[in-house]
């Protein structure tokens, strides 16, 4: 039965096709006939009649015509072959013009090739969908705090507890806290991040062990001590891919763990750079308390929850904004820093800082094409214009419009593939050095690779930009006159329509040209800002390094703070080394921040809103190594011990936003120290203030930072600073054994020149510079070409006139002036336009910049310079070959 309705349907619409196409070719019959009957009485002889005479009537009717000869083609099921037949006929014409047909291909390859790598990238990373189960539920909950001013902060166990009981909408919800741990036993101590996860983290994100299980809720709190699960590439690298690995015991800081899986090969934890979640995480444990029953005020926790389906994120945030309000009703603490819970998507999130550098990338490499699509159409106007007999001929014979028109299309599509083929080809041959560029820490990136969606998109691009590049001379073919055409006019005179045409498309390319310069121009600015900004600390001749001190091992303050102490005394006596210093948390490293509130004396507590404070546990010499500049009072020394007055140094950031015009000498703050495994809040008195460390961004100036001596606040996890001589990295090997002689089982890792974190923090700026750079420059040679093509092509057009200026005693310096002066006008024209197009396009990429402004003149004036410069270079090289005509041969050229 459905067949006969399909049938019944498809003869339908041919009949009505039929019907159609005769009524709409009566009225073309009746309309040529009157116009065959004018021509002839225009003296007009009948086959010039007959032709200008369709041509009218076929204009007069415009797009029905059109439709006319689809229904026509449909009704004698033709349509294929006529399409077949023009696919034949552009392919041969195409081959007899090898120069061109390799001109266009190649541009648009690159234009092509340019968005197909940019866009592996974007797709990579901003449109595929994360490796995890039903990806779309999984959402990241954040806590805001208004009265401190922190609006995406860690969360406590209370929270954690109270949103997976109340909410009703989340399915589930867990958390998560990364630090470092170090592996023993089997083979060299390793240090490790380790992934310290509610029990049911694995079964929240959907994801399937490649070995054993997950953690089952038993293990949650102190049962799970015992079990671990280990990634994939850790299982490989150091167990030798054992598949008897279960059940096995390995030690990690010092306790025996028993094994329960193994993750599959491609498993990542995917979050935002801001939550100090590293996506490479070698080991997963239950928490070895109860995490639930942690104080309000101890924020570590990045909570992730899996909501119902169909559940929108504006659902989720209305519940959890209800959850919020009943904890501020619940706890004192919470309603007293005004708790709110903001919830998002956890792909969204992860993406939020790459995304406008990627986006503008995109639209970057988008211009790119389509200036290649202006340069390949003035190649076919140029190639329309020698065309015109042939185009006439065809029209004369009985060719329809919407066939020549056809043609044409069939044709700039015919290139747009080839070209498209080609620009695959060179998107998959410049993505190793794309990745090589590629900043770490973007989501999934090493999943860049030409994939079925990238060829879908070569191939949408293609078309796109055939039909681009073919609407030119297909609108330029309905000017053709007949009658000019088969006497051979306008073979030597230049059409008005045809320069208007060109003139227009140059301007938009060097409009298009101008702003991706200026973006480019924007972003290298930015990078060298950068290199030349003061981070607050000397990268050059210094080693880092990492140590990670066991629980068991060292389980109390005084025996951490005698090895630390020995330590230091053991690197000074190293050939090469100048200074040795120690800090908690080392600036622009991943290591999970620690940031808390500060309080100074005498403020009451209404005042307290928004003083919140980068913590850091410091050794006495550690500004010296580190190279920071003291500005006020002392550094850390011997007399500053556990047992003495608390004592803190501030950064200039803080002293100056809590007593300005003030010396912070002498002033007394409540600040958070570490003290047998537990945070607590002691009255200190600031003894120095140091010039500001940008810690977490070159480009952000970020909270005030408070130094305490180590001593006072002994965190387990170090990382040490060791400024040289000469080659921090000869001094690696050295370092690493006199260690190694205090501590068997020390693990040392992240051995590295402090350069490497300044190189990687401005990575993604460098990524950004060398791609629109690379932009940047096709667009200026593609629009030099574009400018000397349209320039070549007039001076040509215009041969007989300049001979005969030249035969009437023009000089050639008056020549190049009539030519230089049309081509420098059409490139004002476009710098006009392209200084509007970049004042209104780049303040969307002022979150991108760095010590310059979206408006930056000079930027804006170089470029300018930069552009009209060229121009008068490509226009001068035509003029110059015009002013060789001889008079004579000219005149005689028509």
């Amino acid at each position: 039965m459905t067949s006969l309705r399909s049938w019944l349907r498809s003869v339908g619409w041919r009949v009505y096709g039929f019907l159609f196409a005769a009524r709409i070719n009566r009225r073309i019959d009746e309309e040529f006939r009157f116009h065959v009957e004018m021509r002839t009485r225009e003296n007009i002889s009948s086959g010039m009649a007959e032709a200008e005479a369709r041509k009218d009537a076929v204009r007069r009717f415009g797009n029905q015509h059109y439709f006319t000869q689809v229904a026509l083609d449909i009704r004698g099921g033709g349509l294929l072959d006529a399409l077949w037949q023009d696919v034949r006929y552009s392919a041969r014409t195409l081959s007899t013009s090898k120069g061109f047909s390799l001109a266009a291909v190649v541009t648009l390859a690159l234009g092509i090739g340019a968005n197909a790598a940019i866009f592996s990238v974007v797709h990579a990373v901003l449109l595929r969908a994360l490796p995890y189960n039903q990806p779309s539920q999984l959402m990241v909950i954040w806590s805001s705090f208004e009265r401190m001013g922190a609006n995406r902060a860690p969360s406590s166990g209370a929270e954690l507890r109270e949103l997976r009981e109340q909410s009703r909408l989340f399915q589930d919800v867990a958390g998560v806290w990364v630090g470092n741990g170090t592996l023993t036993g089997d083979a060299e101590p390793e240090q490790i991040k380790v992934g310290n996860v509610t029990a049911n983290a694995l079964s929240v994100l959907g994801v399937t062990p490649l070995l054993g299980r997950g953690f089952v809720p038993e293990e949650d709190g102190f049962g799970g001590r015992a079990a671990i699960v280990l990634s994939y590439g850790l299982w490989v690298r150091r167990y030798g891919a054992d598949e008897n690995i279960l059940g096995r015991q390995v030690r990690l800081e010092g306790s025996s763990r028993t094994v329960v899986g193994v993750m599959p090969k491609d498993f990542q934890l995917i979050f935002s750079p801001d939550a100090d979640v590293p996506a490479e995480i070698q080991v997963w444990t239950p928490f070895s308390y109860n995490v639930y029953e942690n104080p309000t005020d101890l924020y570590f926790l990045r909570m992730f929850g899996r909501v119902a389906p169909d559940v929108t994120v504006a659902q989720a945030q209305e519940e959890a904004s209800g959850i919020a309000r009943q904890l501020r009703s619940k706890f004192a603490e919470l309603d007293r820093d005004k708790l709110e819970f903001v919830v998002a998507a956890l792909h969204g999130d992860a993406t939020r800082t790459a995304r406008p550098s990627l986006f503008a990338l995109l639209i970057g490499a988008g211009l790119v094409l389509l200036i290649s699509c202006a340069n390949v159409a003035n190649l076919l106007l140029t190639r329309a214009t020698v065309r015109r007999r042939e185009i006439a001929l065809r029209a004369a014979i009985g060719a329809s419009q919407w066939r020549i028109i056809r043609q044409l299309l069939i044709e700039s599509l015919m290139l747009a593939t080839v070209g498209g083929v080609l620009g695959l080809a060179v998107g998959f041959w410049s993505l190793n050095p794309l990745l090589r560029l590629l900043p770490s820490g973007l989501p999934q990136f090493d999943s860049v690779s030409l994939n079925p969606p990238i060829v879908a998109f070569v191939a949408a691009v293609s078309i796109i930009s055939g039909i681009l590049c073919g609407l030119a001379p297909s609108f330029e073919s309905r000017r053709v006159s007949l009658v000019e055409a088969l006497k051979g006019g306008g073979q030597s005179g230049i059409r008005p329509g045809t320069v208007r045409t060109r003139s227009l498309l140059i301007v938009a390319e060097i409009a298009l040209g101008f702003v991706l310069i200026v973006g480019a121009g924007l972003m290298v600015r930015t990078l060298k800002e950068l290199e030349r900004s003061n981070p607050g600390f000397v990268p050059s001749r210094a080693l880092t390094f990492e140590v990670n001190l066991a629980e068991n091992s060292y389980p109390y303050d005084e025996p951490r703070r005698v090895f630390i102490r020995q330590c230091e005394e053991t690197l000074t006596k190293v050939p090469g080394v100048d200074e040795v210093g120690a800090v908690s948390h080392l600036p622009l490293d991943d290591y999970p921040n620690w940031f808390s509130p500060f309080a100074p004396e005498g403020l009451k507590e209404e005042e307290k809103a928004g003083m919140l404070a980068d913590y850091r546990a410091i050794t006495p010499a550690y500004f010296q190594a580190i190279g920071a500049r003291m500005l006020e009072g002392r550094q850390f020394d011997a007399q500053d011990q556990a047992s003495t007055r608390n004592v803190v140094i501030v950064d200039d950031v803080l002293a100056k936003r809590t007593w300005p015009n003030e010396s912070a000498i002498g002033k007394k703050i409540e600040a958070e120290h570490f003290s047998n495994w537990e945070f607590e809040p002691r009255w200190s008195e600031v003894v120095g203030v140091v010039e500001h460390i940008r810690s977490q961004s070159l480009m952000e100036l970020g909270r005030g930072q408070i130094y305490i001596p180590y001593t006072q606040s002994a965190r387990p996890h170090l990382s040490y600073v060791v400024r040289t001589k000469g080659d921090p990295v000869a001094l690696a090997g050295p370092i690493r054994s006199e260690l190694r002689r205090l501590d068997k089982d020390l693990a040392i890792s992240k051995v590295r020149p402090l350069t490497d974190y300044v190189s990687k923090a401005t990575a993604r700026n460098g990524f950004t510079a060398a791609l629109s750079s690379i932009f940047g420059g096709l667009a200026l040679l593609l629009a030099t070409i574009g400018i000397y093509g349209v320039v070549s092509y007039t001076a040509s057009q215009r041969t007989r006139e300049i001979g005969i200026r030249m035969a009437l005693g023009a000089e050639p310096v008056d020549v190049i002036k009539l030519v230089v002066g049309r081509g420098l006008l059409l490139a004002i024209a476009g710098v006009v336009f392209g200084v509007i197009a970049a004042l209104a396009l780049t303040r969307f990429i002022e979150s991108l910049l760095f010590g310059v402004s979206a408006t930056d003149p000079v930027t804006y004036v170089g470029v300018v310079v930069l552009l009209l410069g060229v121009s008068v270079l490509a226009n001068y090289l035509p003029a110059r070959r015009a002013t060789r005509v001889d008079p004579m041969l000219a005149l005689r050229c028509d």
